[in-house]
């Protein structure tokens, strides 16, 4: 993966200046998987993304925000994604495909609430610091598939490189006894992975300290429409191969 990161500052700052929001646009592609990214995001919570299958921006934001209106977006994609795959050829052309190095996920599962049996709740599959960033993920409930209610979101990238992804199952669980897993597949791992939730697990994966979240704090949204200097984009063009 060739990772090119571009600060582009709207004003000129002291040296001591601190920043308090990030806005990021993360791009990529794979020349082996039919997969492209165009996500925007605050602080890695996710504002909107360009869904390439069915030609839609999808929007993450919380209800109380205002709408925003971005025309042309989709067009702006489909060129980044051909950019993106120029910029492939052009390394491969160049230094051939050396080896990438593989970064197994780690993987933790929680609900969002305490579970209480027949009222709804989302059961989290957390997976962080993996590479690269094609993986699948795949929800049973008492040992059966399930699809119904399942969201994965849009990749987040670390600082190291790595990426962070999490998916969430909505259900509501009969009983006490129901029993909730998600299973992984990556290529730096040499079999699928499963965690499982239940509420009878006494050596359960807990909930990381930071947690993804999809929606903005009420003064996280007001803030950004206050910023008026400071605002910087970081803009991560990533080939994702």
């Amino acid at each position: 993966m060739k990772l090119c990161v571009i600060l582009v500052l709207l004003t000129t700052l002291p040296a001591n200046t601190k920043f308090v929001y990030k806005f990021t646009e993360l791009s990529g592609c794979s020349d082996s998987v039919d997969e492209a990214i165009l996500l925007y995001s605050l602080h890695q919570d996710e504002i909107l993304f360009i869904d390439y299958k069915t030609k839609q921006q999808i929007y993450r934001l919380p209800p109380f925000a205002d709408p925003i209106d971005v025309e042309y977006l989709y067009d702006y994609a489909i060129a980044k994604r051909t950019e993106c795959l120029q910029n492939i050829r052009n390394v491969t052309a160049a230094d051939g495909s050396p080896p990438e190095p593989r970064d197994p996920p780690e993987i933790s599962i929680y609900p969002k609430h305490d579970v209480v049996p027949g009222e709804e709740n989302n059961f989290i599959c957390f997976i962080k610091n993996f590479y690269p960033p094609h993986i699948s993920v795949n929800w049973t409930r008492n040992g059966v598939s399930v699809t119904e209610g399942v969201y994965i979101s849009q990749f987040s990238i670390n600082t190291d490189g790595t990426f962070n992804l999490f998916s969430t199952l909505t259900s509501s669980p009969e009983t006490e006894a129901d029993v909730y897993s998600c299973t992984v597949e990556h290529e730096a791992l040499d079999s699928p992975q499963t965690r499982t939730w239940d509420d009878s697990a006494i050596n359960r994966h807990v909930a990381p300290s930071v947690t993804p979240t999809v929606v903005f704090a009420v003064g996280i949204a007001v803030g950004i429409l206050g910023l008026s200097t400071g605002m910087f984009f970081v803009i991560k063009a990533s080939c994702l191969c």
